[in-house]
């Protein structure tokens, strides 16, 4: 086995992985590294057979999380994990758990796997829904019929109302696109996680390694910012982030997006998972089918003892 704990120097491996096994959506070697946070590491195992889990370690908490799916024949995804497993509580620092997202049945395989092992698979934390387009069935650019007379009513009133441009960021400042973000982030609610490394990464590297990045300004001012990348079954959808502050902002800028993807011929669009309580403002949008992935934790019986006995 082979630890890459540099993600950096390892770029052109890590994208070959990811070209070869990569299944997930997010599996993008700059949606990667974006996503790691000031307080946390890249961790890759690269196993003696080729295949690999990509993960993270998180110095504060003192755990790993795997960035989605296994980079690996799903069949196997359940003994990768168990070997990651065993090797993360190997570590000279006993971690105290493992992280995973997973789809619904490759999860399955993981119980399956580590049943009558020595360790616990947690219930889950939580479950992401995510809409997928398949663009040739989307009628949502012509906006015809009844199912589109309310997207349609706001569309025409918004670009009455308002003066609309659409940019890249080669041509948007900066720092008006950190602004939208903490804007965003400050006004979100009902305790939506929002962790805004990911998107400022992003900004500061001019979306590097995203195959498109759309600029929505309103009135003069940035007002949504849209990007993603072409993953093996189609386009995902990675960032969608609005002004709250402008009504119907967020149904414009998410209408645009994907009227714009089909004019470019994408075929299929993941546009992202969200918990249940956010799912109705994605079915506005009349994705023609969904699916899940599972945020849970997996731990080692005795460490787990062990913390509970010295209080640690």
């Amino acid at each position: 086995m082979r630890v890459i704990t540099d993600a950096t120097t390892s770029k052109a491996l890590i994208e070959g992985l990811m070209k070869k096994y990569g299944r997930a959506s997010e599996n993008n070697y700059f949606c990667y590294v974006y996503n790691i946070e000031s307080y946390e590491s890249s961790y890759t195992l690269v196993f003696d057979d080729g295949t690999a889990v990509l993960a993270k370690y998180d110095r504060n908490g003192n755990y790993f999380r795997v960035f989605r799916e296994t980079l690996g024949p799903k069949e196997k995804t359940g003994e990768m994990v168990k070997k990651f497993l065993e090797h993360i509580y190997s570590l000279p620092k006993t971690p105290k758990k493992l992280w995973l997202e997973l789809e619904t049945d490759t999860r399955k395989i993981v119980i399956s796997e580590l049943k009558n092992s020595d360790y616990t698979v947690n219930n889950v934390n939580y479950t992401l829904i995510w809409p997928v387009f398949e663009m040739d069935k989307w009628t949502g650019d012509a906006m015809k019929g009844g199912e589109w007379k309310n997207m349609r009513y706001y569309w025409n009133r918004f670009f009455k109302e308002h003066k609309v441009e659409f940019r890249t960021c080669k041509d948007v400042d900066k720092e008006e696109m950190r602004s939208l973000v903490r804007l965003w982030k400050e006004k979100r609610t009902g305790g939506d996680r929002a962790f805004i490394d990911y998107y400022i990464h992003a900004i500061d590297h001019d979306f590097e390694g995203y195959d498109i990045n759309r600029i929505m300004v309103v009135d003069n001012k940035v007002a949504a910012i849209s990007a993603g990348f072409k993953f093996k079954q189609g386009y995902y959808a990675s960032i969608g982030l609005y002004n709250p502050d402008i009504d119907r902002c967020n149904e414009i800028a998410n209408m645009d997006d994907l009227i714009n993807l089909k004019k470019l011929g994408v075929k299929l669009v993941d546009f992202g998972g969200v918990e249940k309580k956010a799912l109705e403002f994605k079915k506005k949008f009349m994705p023609t089918r969904y699916y899940k992935t599972h945020v849970f934790s997996i731990v080692k019986k005795d460490a787990h003892k062990k913390r509970s006995l010295d209080g640690s």
